[in-house]
């Protein structure tokens, strides 16, 4: 979805698809006052809501939801590089530095995750990877991309995020890292094609799933409210389909919200996930706030939705069996 809208229902869990409150967006954009400024590698924590002694459990849990997040919609950005407007060169690995943590908490980040001032380091490899596949591994310091080295300093992260861009979009990447315990050592990546619309967790105590056509943003509370991956692929899917179409420049509407779901399960049938059982959790879920959404003018029924979600499956179906290309209808 793509403007405000109130849901606590077990509906909202799945396609939670609602604008980021102003913490939310402050925690996603980080303080950036200039349009040349890069987003921080990890988003704001929520320093001021926590004890001193809970930023290392804080840590733990960021680091655990952002590593599911990035291995449920990999597959989503990898199958569909064909059908996304943006793409990408994806190496694998997510990385973050000491300065992308509030303050408060670098005393902790330091300790727990060994991370130094003024450096990039490997946060998270993703199974199956090409940055698996060249043997790196989280808690590597990255000193250089194709022999050129990153500096330290206050553009560190912007210089970085430049650096890769160019580095990966080549096939080979040739990395230099330095291990925790200070071997140095050389690697040759070969990056895959991807969907460019990264996924991230900001921490909320909001049910939310957001898009600005750049990103996908969920938040940590829809993480926790949403155990089985299929139905977190759901939501991501369906709002990495509201970038690809390019919904946040349109006035919102119940044929976009419904357009954005048929997408999405096509971007999960190519990506190998189970449709079938997705929409079998929707039809079964409760739904609370029923009339709430029935009385929408921007979002459709709950029995629109189911219906809508049933012909998108059956014409799927149908493209399967005739072994024809599954593409956007």
């Amino acid at each position: 979805m793509i403007r405000p809208l109130l849901m606590t229902s077990m509906a909202a869990l799945l396609l939670a698809c609602s604008a980021p409150s102003a913490e939310g967006v402050a925690e996603a954009e980080g303080a950036s006052e200039s349009a040349e400024d890069v987003k921080s590698l990890v988003p704001d924590l929520p320093t001021d809501r926590i004890k001193a002694g809970s930023f290392e459990d804080v840590l733990r849990e960021y680091r655990q939801m952002n590593d599911r997040l990035d291995r449920v919609s990999a597959p989503i950005r990898l199958s569909n590089a064909a059908l996304c407007t943006e793409t990408f060169r994806d190496p694998g690995f997510q990385a973050h530095s000491l300065e992308d943590y509030p303050e408060r908490m670098r005393g902790v980040a330091q300790a727990l995750l060994g991370l130094e001032p003024n450096a990039i380091y490997v946060r998270s490899v993703r199974r199956g990877s090409p940055a698996e596949k060249a043997d790196i591994q989280p808690g590597d310091r990255i000193l250089r991309l194709n022999g050129r080295a990153v500096p330290g300093g206050p553009t560190m992260t912007r210089f970085y995020s430049a650096l890769s861009r160019g580095a990966f979009a080549g096939r080979e990447t040739r990395l230099t890292l330095r291990t925790p315990d200070g071997q140095e050592y050389e690697t040759i990546l070969q990056s895959q094609t991807a969907c460019d619309y990264p996924t991230r967790v900001i921490f909320s105590q909001e049910i939310n799933g957001h898009t600005d056509g750049q990103e996908v943003y969920i938040t940590s509370e829809l993480m926790r409210g949403v155990p089985d991956d299929v139905n977190l692929a759901l939501i991501t899917a369906h709002e990495m389909a509201h970038a690809i179409a390019g919904h946040m420049n349109q006035a919102p509407t119940k044929a976009l919200e419904l357009e954005a779901d048929r997408m999405a399960l096509v971007l999960m049938e190519r990506a190998g996930y189970d449709i079938d059982a997705a929409i079998t959790y929707w039809a079964d879920a409760a739904h609370p706030h029923r009339r709430l959404q029935d009385d929408s003018d921007s979002h459709p029924t709950i029995v629109e939705r189911y219906e809508n979600f049933r012909q998108e499956q059956a014409r799927i179906r149908d493209l399967k069996r005739a072994d024809k290309a599954l593409k956007f209808n």
